[in-house]
């Protein structure tokens, strides 16, 4: 027996006690029937101030004022009446003790000067998008409507003046249109440091402007190929294809969804078919996250349930390096939430995984309930979804259209907004929880201020996790800190950002329960290379990474170099071996149980291990 072997089955030997220990506890769990760990959401609408929003649409957060917690504006979705409050837009400024404070005229924000437009069956009121357009260090709020848009530009004294025509949004001449402009998404599409603005519209062309960099956009959706009269709703821009330029996901009425994939030449092309994409639902809301912890992001896309006997299901594209993905939705038991609009994927529980909320109703469909979806990833090993609407009180009546998910008090939890076609809104604030959090706030240098389009990655002991930093909803864009649960752990081992165009940096571990804030250019630079399952870690931090623990389907192991590594199983034979730094073994067909990984360093000719624990 040559050396490394030997010194590999005495290492093998040496952890045999441990392995038996955990691997009784994981035998334990596993005969335990799960139960959920999901705490119950507390309705403070009326003990907020909150409730004087009835009739709500769109919603963002940003803290807008600098004082350190998120405000929030929401759009009323009929045109404004002086004489009726609940068509009124109102901005609230977050008091930091739980309440909020209406600051709408303080602000300038009442939107009060729109041209008496007919009333639209969907509103006339649609998106509140919050982004620093200008690069000034605070955050500008877009608002799109029937008729001209409206940019309030931050004035960094709380209160803000609309610059939309001066800006190029609206036509100069006063020529008015009534399109229904449903949604905003402000992205970097050329990677020049500024965000990009798409406009949606549901009755109209899509509209694209490119920043100037000087407080003016130029109208580019023609010689993009982006003005496109899909009936869209709502638009997710992220990098699909991994060549660190942000693409375009369309969710459109009536019709297939579009997706566009950037050139990086000033132009898009359409992959909706080599991606699989198409979803031929009556789509209206998009969630994006990694919610399955393999390292690529999943989609879901709400969809009109009720209408043409259940064939309009929602869709759930689990992610991949390439196309076509695949709908897992109806296998999965998520497919079904009625008449969908807002959805979003956030960790509710603060275990590590991120949850699934969707929030319905219309005219014809009355008393449907908002369906929250606990992720069963962190408790099985697998991804799974347990509706647990009813228990979490999150299963509102209300015909419900937009959905915010903002940490309202600064406690780490995630509170939750809903806005109601007819009703006050709900202010579902999450009462917390033992498990720890870590907030990621981005400053953006070269890329945009706040790192719209980065993404984030976490390591702790329990695993690694991966959040898009976008916050775009439907009907609403927020500027605020990334969130990430988890679990028991106290610290985290590091952390790294991959910025819009590829920069990819990384900081060192703390403490939990914190808010930190990332700055680019401070942190270790890594290599820049495509996105990938397994993105390059940096070798002076551990030598062998794997993922997801517990597995139960594939297994990702990364090494220094390109490095000999060997699987074993408790009774010591050698199951899975290879020579590579980065690999996937299918692990679908092996028995439950725990395993041990052990890796020959190719730089310094140590071995090194990690325990495997394979569930189903």
């Amino acid at each position: 027996m040559l050396e490394p072997e030997r010194r590999v089955m005495n290492r093998i030997v040496s952890s045999l006690v441990h392995m038996l220990t955990f691997a009784l506890v994981a035998l334990a769990s596993s005969l335990c029937v799960f139960e959920s760990k999901a705490q119950v959401f507390e309705n403070r609408t009326f003990d907020a101030g909150l409730d004087a929003m009835w009739q709500g649409h769109g919603l963002g957060t940003a803290d807008f004022d600098g004082d350190g917690d998120l405000d929030v504006y929401i759009a009323s979705r009929w045109k404004h009446d002086p004489f009726n409050p609940r068509t009124w837009n109102r901005l609230y400024s977050n008091n930091g003790d739980g309440t909020f404070s209406d600051v709408t005229e303080a602000s300038g924000t009442r939107v009060d000067f729109l041209p008496d437009l007919p009333a639209k069956v969907f509103g006339n009121k649609f998106s509140v998008a919050w982004a620093d357009y200008d690069r000034d260090g605070d955050p500008d709020l877009l608002l799109t409507n029937v008729g001209p848009e409206v940019l309030f530009r931050n004035n960094g004294d709380g209160t803000f003046t609309d610059v939309a025509t001066q800006a190029g949004l609206n036509p100069s001449d006063g020529t008015i249109d009534d399109f229904e402009t449903a949604g905003a998404t402000w992205f970097d599409f050329d990677l020049d440091g500024d965000l990009d603005l798409y406009l949606s519209s549901w009755n109209g062309p899509n509209r694209f402007y490119r920043n100037a960099g000087d407080g003016t956009f130029d109208d580019i959706g023609s010689e993009t190929g982006l003005d496109v009269t899909d009936q869209t709703w709502m638009t997710m821009a992220w990098d699909i294809d991994g060549d660190h330029l942000t693409d375009l996901y369309l969710a459109n009425d009536f019709g297939p969804n579009t997706l566009f994939l950037n050139q990086g030449d000033g132009s898009f092309r359409d992959g909706t078919t080599e991606w699989g994409l198409g979803d031929p639902g009556e789509s209206m809301g998009v969630a994006l996250g990694d919610v399955s912890g393999d390292g690529w992001l999943d989609l879901y896309v709400t969809n009109n349930a009720v209408r043409e006997g259940n064939s309009l299901l929602n869709t759930f594209f689990a992610g991949n390096a390439q196309g076509p993905l695949q709908d897992e939705a109806q296998a999965y038991g998520i497919a079904n939430t009625d008449w969908a609009w807002g959805t979003e994927f956030f960790d509710a529980d603060l275990d590590g995984d991120e949850d699934l909320l969707v929030v319905n109703g219309a005219l014809i469909e009355r008393g449907t309930p908002n369906r929250y979806f606990q992720n069963t990833l962190r408790e099985t090993g697998q991804l799974g979804w347990q509706d647990i609407s009813s228990a979490s009180n999150a299963d509102g009546t209300a015909e419900s259209h937009g959905l915010l998910v903002f940490d309202a008090n600064d406690d780490g939890s995630p509170d939750v907004i809903v806005t109601n076609w007819d009703e006050p809104l709900y202010y579902l604030e999450h009462p917390g929880t033992s498990n720890s959090w870590l907030k990621v706030a981005l400053e953006g240098t070269v890329s945009n201020t706040n790192g719209v389009g980065a993404r984030v990655l976490l390591y702790a002991a329990s695993g690694r996790q991966i959040r898009h930093n976008n916050g775009v909803d439907f009907l609403g864009q927020n500027v605020q800190s990334v969130m990430f649960g988890l679990g028991s752990d106290a610290t985290y081992d590091r952390i790294e950002v991959i910025w819009p165009g590829g920069m990819h940096e990384q900081w060192d571990g703390g403490i939990a329960r914190q808010t930190i804030t990332l700055r680019q250019g401070t942190g270790t630079l890594l290599a820049t290379n495509t996105l990938s399952v397994a993105p390059p870690r940096s070798h002076s931090i551990t030598p062998v990474e794997v993922y997801p623990i517990p597995a139960s389907n594939r297994l990702f192991v990364e090494t220094v170099g390109n490095a000999r590594w060997s699987v074993f199983d408790i009774l010591g034979r050698q199951v899975a071996s290879g020579q590579t730094t980065r690999a996937t073994i299918d692990v679908s067909t092996w028995l439950p149980g725990l395993y041990l990984l052990t890796v020959l360093d190719p730089i310094t000719g140590s071995i090194h291990s990690r325990t495997l624990y394979i569930s189903r």
